[in-house]
């Protein structure tokens, strides 16, 4: 077959559009000035419609005690304006900032990362509020491929804490498009002056790398560890529970319908494995445990 000139830029364009980075500046140390204030490079936040009023949702940190590694780090402030509360958010796709809100576009990509990470801290101002970190792969028709949303404590988290937490996948197809979304504050309940300081975030392609590095802040409660029968998991009702060990490999998926569910682990062999539990709002956390 010849291939034209044309053909050969049109292949060009598709080898790259699909090698795009899903993750700009991902240690945001990259910055372009505006006016009196700076944007990260790659990410897309309210600053160009609340700045005018001397107000930032997202910010340059330089201080030594606010950023985890490099020069810069990238702070989120949940924010009033006119009376409206503005969630700190920075994402990789375009914001939808007039009703029904969210996102759309975002950034080519082929890839099925294995999960998420990043360093982060956090300064809730209420008990009511929690940041979040989301990771979504959608396919040619929109459709959601992979998904991750990673919710903080609602507690302060006053160094730099790594997090991490896997994709969950709904489809086999091949993903088209990527976007990331961090907030400082619950999409639904934002908290004025919750503020979310991140750096060094990445997708990881490792399928034990999320098995064997956890949050233990965000970790599920187990009422036993090491078990025998059942994992008696606490406080997690309608949650989808599934067991892995840290190959990677699936166990056990269930779904937890009471506060304090019973996740039978008979037939597992003697080994160290990870629960993950997927919550109905998204959140993914997971833990380590012992079958004796």
């Amino acid at each position: 077959m010849k291939l034209t000139s044309t053909t050969l830029i049109l292949l060009f364009v598709v080898k790259n559009v699909f090698a795009q980075n899903p993750t700009p500046n991902p240690g945001f140390e990259s910055w372009s000035q505006t006016g009196n204030y700076f944007n990260p490079d790659g990410w897309n936040n309210l600053n160009s419609q609340t700045a005018i009023l001397g107000i930032l949702t997202c910010s340059r940190v330089t201080a030594t005690a606010d950023v985890h590694s490099g020069t810069y780090a990238m702070k989120l402030t949940t924010r009033s304006v006119f009376g409206v509360t503005a969630n700190g958010i920075a994402s990789t796709a375009t914001l939808v900032t007039t009703p029904p809100y969210g996102v759309t576009g975002g950034i080519p990509y082929s890839l099925r990362p294995d999960s998420i990470t990043g360093w982060y801290k956090y300064n809730p101002a209420s008990a009511s509020d929690s940041g979040f970190f989301q990771f979504v792969l959608q396919g040619a028709a929109g459709d959601t491929i992979g998904f991750v949303k990673l919710c903080t404590p609602n507690s302060a988290v006053s160094n730099y804490t790594r997090f991490s937490a896997p994709i969950t996948y709904f489809s086999s197809a091949t993903p088209t498009n990527s976007y990331w979304i961090l907030s400082s504050s619950d999409g639904a309940n934002p908290v004025v002056n919750s503020t979310l300081f991140v750096d060094d975030i990445s997708l990881v392609f490792n399928p034990t790398s999320s098995m064997n590095e956890y949050d233990q802040a965000m970790s599920p409660l187990l009422l036993q560890n090491p078990v025998l029968d059942y994992l008696e998991v606490l406080g997690y009702e309608a949650a989808m529970c599934r067991v892995f060990d840290l190959s990677g490999k699936l166990w056990i998926s269930d779904v937890a319908t009471t506060s304090k569910h019973f996740v039978d682990v008979g037939i597992l062999p003697r080994g160290v494995y990870v629960l993950n539990l997927i919550t109905m709002n998204g959140q993914s956390v997971a833990t380590r445990f012992i079958k004796m």
